[in-house]
């Protein structure tokens, strides 16, 4: 029988990945190679978004996209972690089995929990801010203030010449949502630079210098704009 196959030994310089996220039909190509790419690497690796797009000939918009099937399938998930310093830092946690599947079990039992009158001596009290937080959605309560949306802000105004607060929820939401996204700081300020050069000098469109409109939804059309290009995005901002 002929062989379609031709394999080498494998005795250095190979990688063992499960055929969990290869047989994935929910995800691209692009997708499974990204994180057949992860996965080729330690388990102490720390993942830079910006290192990984330097590994393959994809853009940057075509490895955040890929990227994000792999966030919204559950295979990463980028978590905000406390440095020494009290300085915040995003990483990257790879999964090798989606994180959002559990194990089923056949016919499980289910026992009567026991149940004890709570104890009414010494009990917390809870602050305003965690009484609220029921309300807050989930993006909401990723939207600690941290170093990158203080760096991304503190820019805004240095290159705008306004004042808009790094402590706005609003702000902080749009964001942290960017980051979730897979860009950068160095994306974030690109943006700014870009539709600064355009609209800056126009009293009409400067007033759209703000993050309400910068970090939106279209933020990587911003991203992808054409520098060289003379025509301006005035319509649909939104």
């Amino acid at each position: 029988m002929s062989k379609n196959i031709i394999r080498v030994e494998k005795n250095k310089n190979y990688s063992v990945v499960t055929n969990t996220v290869l047989r994935d039909t929910k995800i691209s190509w692009k997708a499974k190679g990204i994180m057949a790419y992860m996965l080729s690497n330690p388990d102490d690796w720390t993942y830079y978004l910006d290192e990984l797009v330097k590994h393959s000939t994809e853009g940057k918009a075509s490895f955040r996209s890929g990227f994000k099937e792999l966030q919204d399938r559950g295979y990463v998930k980028r978590v905000k972690r406390r440095k020494n310093d009290g300085t915040f830092k995003w990483e990257t946690i790879v999964f090798e089995q989606p994180h959002t599947v559990f194990p089923q079990v056949d016919n499980p039992h289910v026992e009567k929990p026991h149940v004890e009158k709570p104890s009414m001596d010494n009990r917390k009290l809870l602050s305003t801010e965690e009484l609220s937080t029921n309300e807050l959605s989930t993006e909401e309560l990723n939207t600690d203030v941290n170093e990158n949306v203080v760096e991304i802000v503190n820019y805004l105004n240095s290159v705008t010449g306004k004042s808009y607060r790094h402590t706005t929820r609003k702000t902080k939401r749009l964001i942290n949502a960017r980051f979730n996204e897979g860009f950068s700081v160095d994306d974030f300020k690109k943006v700014i630079d870009t539709k600064n050069n355009e609209w800056g000098t126009n009293p009409k469109m400067s007033k759209y210098l703000r993050p309400e409109t910068l970090f939106g939804t279209k933020f990587e059309s911003y991203l992808n704009q054409d520098t060289n290009s003379s025509s301006s995005q005035y319509d649909n901002l939104f």
